[in-house]
């Protein structure tokens, strides 16, 4: 079995690097550098503003740390055909899981150390905690994680009742509050790691007595690996990947509205799977909700005006993989129109969407800022890329 496992990490890297390669493209890395960099210079801004007698500053903070902690699945890599070919090598599956849960907790310790990173600075310009509490903090955090993979490792079994979740999650809570009060530190560290030891023996007695469910593991495993997929279809075909499709009724008068006295049937199609798709739909609503909570948060003007030209940038640039997603439709290349139709009716579609976003962006600027010269430098600037955008990098960028 541990060879097995071996393979199948092996496998799996190799795996996820491909796929690494075509999501941290260069712009998607410029975009995320100029997005850090904003986020570093606000959040800076922010800290020099807490009040550090506030009371609300250490439930907030506890709650971001709990909720940190759901970052992260036990990847298990098995398949649907091991329910069969393993089955007569069920004895042997403790040590599959145990080298399982220590590859999964690379990834969320390494996260769980980034979110520790993030609130040192609020917690030691605050004084809220000296900073040989952090250490602590960390440790905490990285044992409940692990308490939480031998628990779901142990559910996977047979004969072995659902856990309290909201019981858990409570004392988990309680856990990880108590890293920010200097008397609890050691204590609350103490009772986490007796929690993890005692889900330890209790994932053994069950491995020991239980039989293991299959069905409900593989299940798991194949809803970590959908979502993983998912995100990198965003960037790169992704073979075997059907996104979801809905009918949502409720858009049929905005369609109508949208393709009137428009005889173009690739804009036909382009819209519909747009709006009734849920994977390039969902993207833009995503992008652009954040990219107005951002600006909305963004207390200097030239800062909002240079987030809001990056997220126009980025909400056009995600959505041009579109252009192709009916290209092996065979009844597509049967339309009895000319093929140059079909990049006029991506580049209406794209060009709605941006101006729904710029027009909004542009909104929050106005609310912002107010109606002064800065803000009218920022909406032309927003339209003009816009305009750019669609007039003269999509076309370029399609026909590469």
């Amino acid at each position: 079995m541990q060879s097995l496992w071996q393979e199948r990490v092996r496998r799996h890297v190799n795996q996820q690097v491909k796929y690494l390669r075509l999501v941290f493209n260069d712009h998607f890395v410029l975009a995320i550098i100029f997005l850090l960099g904003a986020l570093g210079y606000t959040y800076a801004n922010a800290i020099k503003a807490i009040d550090p007698t506030s009371w609300w500053l250490k439930p907030v903070i506890s709650l971001v740390l709990l909720a940190s902690l759901s970052f992260g699945r036990l990847a298990t890599l098995l398949h649907e055909a091991d329910s069969v070919f393993l089955l007569p090598q069920e004895s042997q599956l403790p040590s599959y899981l145990k080298a399982a849960q220590r590859y999964s907790m690379w990834l969320p310790f390494s996260w769980l150390a980034m979110i520790t990173l993030l609130v040192a600075p609020t917690l030691l310009v605050t004084k809220t905690v000296p900073a040989w509490m952090l250490l602590g903090l960390l440790a905490t955090l990285w044992l409940i994680k692990s308490r939480r993979f031998s628990s779901q490792i142990g559910q996977w079994y047979q004969g072995t009742g659902t856990q309290q979740t909201g019981l858990w999650l409570l004392i988990d809570w309680v856990l990880v509050a108590s890293q920010l009060w200097l008397g609890w530190s050691i204590a609350g560290l103490v009772i986490a790691a007796g929690l993890l030891y005692w889900q330890r023996q209790q994932q053994t007695k069950i491995q020991a007595t239980q039989l293991f469910n299959w069905l409900t593991a593989v299940s798991a495993e194949d809803s970590r690996m959908g979502r993983i997929y998912r995100l990198y279809n965003l960037f790169t075909d992704v073979p075997g990947l059907n996104s979801q499709v809905k009918r949502r009724r409720y858009l049929d008068g905005l369609i109508q509205w949208l393709s009137a006295n428009n005889p173009n049937p690739f804009y036909f199609l382009y819209l519909r799977g747009f709006l009734r798709g849920t994977e390039f739909s969902g993207l833009y609503l995503r992008l652009v909700i954040i990219g107005g909570i951002i600006i909305w948060f963004s207390q200097i003007w030239w800062l909002a005006l240079l987030l809001g030209l990056l997220l126009i940038y980025l909400v056009g640039f995600q959505l041009l993989p579109v252009y192709q997603q009916y290209d092996q439709n065979i009844f597509t290349h049967l339309y009895p129109v000319a093929q140059t139709t079909k990049l006029q009716a991506f580049k209406r579609l794209i060009w709605r969407l941006v101006a729904i976003e710029i027009i909004l962006l542009s909104l929050l600027i106005l609310i912002r800022f107010g109606l002064n010269g800065q803000s009218l430098v920022s909406i032309v600037a927003f339209g003009g890329l816009g305009y750019g955008f669609v007039q003269f990098y999509l076309p370029r960028r399609l026909t590469k």
